[in-house]
């Protein structure tokens, strides 16, 4: 059994917030504010690999698109 995701359309708006909330934050403010994220976010997933994994899967995909 699959762990559920998120349908498309929810990823895309939840993208649509993160990239308007981005763009409102002075540049110096990104970093930690994507850190805080990124743990309220874990906080809520009660499966540190899984958290490790998405963290893995992040750092891949920067790799790749550094490219």
């Amino acid at each position: 059994m699959t762990a559920p995701t998120l349908p498309f359309a929810d990823l895309e708006r939840v993208y649509e917030r993160l990239a308007e909330t981005l763009d409102a934050l002075p540049e110096a403010q990104e970093t930690p504010f994507l850190a805080q994220l990124a743990l309220a976010l874990a906080h809520r997933i009660p499966d540190s690999s899984e958290v490790e994994a998405a963290i893995m899967e992040a750092r891949r995909a920067s790799e790749e698109a550094d490219r």
